[in-house]
């Protein structure tokens, strides 16, 4: 009986030092990866305020003189504001409980006094919408241009 009892006792230590040594492991890659997201998350601020500063640049070309000849007093990114509220307008179903939405407005990218390309997704896919835009009487209305899944 005491025999038995040793065996189990030394098989348990076994067993829990290899799940001890496995909780190590998984700790350590665990924080890897949060520096890893930490790097990337910086990377990805810097990515945006890159594409704040171009977008500015952009902003001074003649789609605002079009635009403004046409009655409308925003800016590019009112435009982007105004499309995040017409989730109506993407062409595809989510999936598994997702809900298709735009993902925000430094996702949405006023290309001319014409076009918009925006990004959408349900939190599982997503894709992009290439749309015309007019403004009248300073209400937007949108046509879908084109638009594919990624």
């Amino acid at each position: 009986m005491t025999v038995g009892l040793v065996c189990i006792l030394a098989i348990m230590t076994v067993v829990i030092w290899q799940y001890h040594n496995q909780i190590n492991a998984l700790t350590q890659e665990n924080q890897i990866l949060a520096n890893e997201k930490t790097e990337l998350a910086s990377e990805i601020k810097d990515l945006r305020a890159e594409i704040r500063k171009r977008d500015d640049l952009i902003s001074t070309l003649p789609r605002l003189d079009n635009l403004r000849r046409n009655g409308f007093t925003g800016s590019p990114e009112d435009i982007a504001l105004d499309l995040k509220t017409h989730n109506e307008l993407i062409p595809y179903e989510g999936i598994l409980g997702g809900t298709m939405r735009f993902f925000g407005s430094d996702h949405i990218f006023v290309l001319t006094d014409r076009w918009v390309l925006a990004y959408f997704e349900d939190g599982h896919i997503g894709g992009y919408l290439l749309l015309e835009y007019k403004i009248e009487n300073g209400t937007i209305s949108y046509t879908v241009i084109d638009s594919y899944l990624m």
